[in-house]
């Protein structure tokens, strides 16, 4: 959020259709409620509207990521 209270979002990136979602990996996910959160949808879960693959972190940003955590990051993102 910015101080006016609005959020920063870019044209070109649009929620995908639910039919597209693949089941198993974590993906970004749109509830009926308008809320996004990330998680695993299961295929059959209907409470979900739209989808979003995570982002990648370039390794510049991974450098950041506190070496206690650095090792685990790769695992939760499937590299």
């Amino acid at each position: 959020m910015t101080t006016n209270k609005t959020a920063i979002t870019e044209e070109a990136l649009v929620w995908r259709s639910m039919e597209t979602c693949p089941a198993g990996p974590k993906v970004l996910l749109l509830n009926a409620a308008g809320i996004a959160q990330t998680g695993w949808w299961d295929g059959k879960d209907g409470w979900y509207v739209g989808w979003f693959p995570l982002p990648t972190i370039p390794q510049e940003i991974r450098d950041l990521i506190e070496p206690t955590y650095r090792t685990n990051i790769g695992a939760l993102l499937g590299d």
